[in-house]
């Protein structure tokens, strides 16, 4: 009898203390990978401390546009979609400066979508601003200029939200979204192969390398002038180099980029005085052609 007790108190004290009501829901959508309607207003409140939906996009309640507390987006739920380019850092900074210097609401909507698998929300379009937001608090700019940034953080924005989408769905929302800039085709294949994770991770090497070695001809306009270029642009170029001439590492790109700047280097194409001056003093040429020009040639 006293045994029996014994056992049962052994029981009781090793008992899993009971889940958390999103703790539940994880447990769920992870089984069926499919979060029920009754369960999305769980996640948002695990995520969003204060937030409420303001417009229902489609009748299966899994699309909607919420208003949510700009500093819940910054609580690290919240990173870049795995098919979205990097946010490009040469024009971080003017934004950031461009949103702390309006003082004024941000007008803009954020596009995300909630990920199961990583218990995120996918940042389909919105990454700069965010990124910009995020370097505003980083740099504390509330002590260097002695304004209070907290008003910028404690505003409201309009956040558009999908739940239950597939890939294709979500891709072509992002397409749709994009379409005034195009994001590189790199950035738009399938990821799921090992191949492919390669490819995209030496080019983004590479394009890290140059745009520090070489900052000053990354320009953050979609047109940049003779003998600069962007993130995107240079993106599409080592995309198509990296396929024109089956490399298979990073040394055989970067043989081709520094062939084809020394190639330059010695033989101007026929450019404004000041573009050359500025290669001369960087001794970066790549750029005083256009992408086209430099795949005919090299």
């Amino acid at each position: 009898m006293n045994s029996n007790k014994q056992n049962k108190k052994y029981e009781y004290e090793y008992e899993e203390e009971p889940k958390s009501e999103y703790e539940a829901v994880c447990s769920a959508f992870k089984k069926t990978r499919t979060i029920p309607v009754n369960s999305i207003p769980i996640i948002m409140a695990h995520y969003f401390k204060d937030y409420r939906q303001i417009l229902q996009i489609n009748q299966s309640h899994s699309h909607a546009v919420y208003l949510i507390q700009l500093t819940d987006l910054l609580n690290g739920s919240v990173e870049n979609w795995k098919y979205n380019r990097p946010p490009d850092m040469e024009r971080i900074p003017i934004i950031a400066e461009d949103i702390y210097n309006k003082k004024i609401p941000i007008e803009t909507m954020f596009y995300l979508s909630f990920n199961p698998k990583t218990e995120k929300f996918d940042v389909l379009d919105g990454i700069h601003r965010l990124t910009a937001l995020k370097l505003i608090k980083e740099e504390n700019l509330t002590k260097v200029r002695g304004t209070d940034a907290d008003l910028l953080f404690n505003q409201y924005v309009l956040v558009n939200i999908r739940f239950n989408f597939t890939i294709g769905d979500l891709c072509n929302a992002f397409q749709n979204l994009n379409s005034c800039r195009p994001v590189p085709e790199l950035y738009m294949g399938d990821n799921q192969e090992e191949k492919t994770k390669s490819k995209k991770q030496i080019i983004n090497n590479i394009a890290n390398e140059w745009y520090h070695k070489y900052k000053k001809h990354f320009s953050s306009s979609s047109k940049p002038n003779t003998g600069n270029t962007n993130r995107d642009k240079f993106i599409e170029l080592l995309d198509k180099l990296y396929d024109k001439h089956e490399c298979n590492d990073e040394n055989n790109l970067t043989d081709i980029l520094d062939k084809a700047n020394e190639d330059l280097s010695l033989n101007n194409p026929k450019v404004s005085i000041d573009a050359l001056y500025k290669c001369k003093e960087t001794g970066c040429y790549l750029f005083l052609l256009k992408n086209d020009k430099l795949l005919e040639k090299y």
